[in-house]
């Protein structure tokens, strides 16, 4: 029985919510820019993060050309991948400007990092559905890729030092380009 239509449905409405999140905290750091300074570390992440939330929504779209219906249990991984990109966009940017009070850096530096976990789970969760829906290789290039990305996102969220976790963040951002572009072309 095909199913996609049920998946699609849920995953489109945590994957809105999650988008409107990241939004929403741009919105936040725009207005009170004046009395918070940004931060382009947790800028930069939160494009990042947008980036992939609207790539895994492109990819959803391929989901019915691959397979007809899905389990529970893979409707439980898919969902899983969604709330990790949701719990990575409530987490990367504050909603309220009290949670700005004392600047972007210090926010990142407090909560904001604990989006990298949630980054994290998303790209192992993600190496999961594309070798186990997809028979995808981890031995190719988006294994590689999300094993460096994987890495670099859990360096930067237990480096206490912005010396250390701001240069991984530029590392990152071509890496998470290639990604999405080898993801895409797949």
């Amino acid at each position: 029985m095909e199913n996609f239509h049920i998946l699609a449905t849920v995953l489109s409405m945590i994957l809105g919510l999650s988008i409107t999140r990241v939004l929403l905290g741009a919105m936040t750091v725009f207005r009170i820019r004046r009395t918070a300074r940004p931060d382009w570390v947790a800028l930069a992440w939160a494009l990042v993060l947008f980036l992939f939330q609207l790539q895994f929504w492109w990819a959803l779209n391929d989901l019915p050309t691959l397979k007809n219906a899905f389990s529970f249990i893979e409707f439980l991984l898919l969902v899983c991948l969604s709330l990790s990109l949701f719990s990575a966009a409530a987490l990367i940017l504050p909603s309220r400007s009290e949670d700005e009070a004392d600047g972007l850096q210090v926010y990142f530096e407090q909560d904001g990092r604990f989006a990298l976990l949630a980054i994290c789970i998303y790209l192992g969760l993600g190496s999961t559905t594309n070798i186990l829906f997809f028979n995808a290789s981890p031995l190719q290039l988006w294994g590689a890729l999300d094993l460096v990305m994987f890495t670099v996102s859990l360096a930067a969220f237990f480096s206490r030092s912005r010396r250390f976790y701001a240069p991984l963040r530029l590392v990152y951002l071509p890496l998470a380009m290639i990604d999405i572009a080898v993801s895409l072309g797949a």
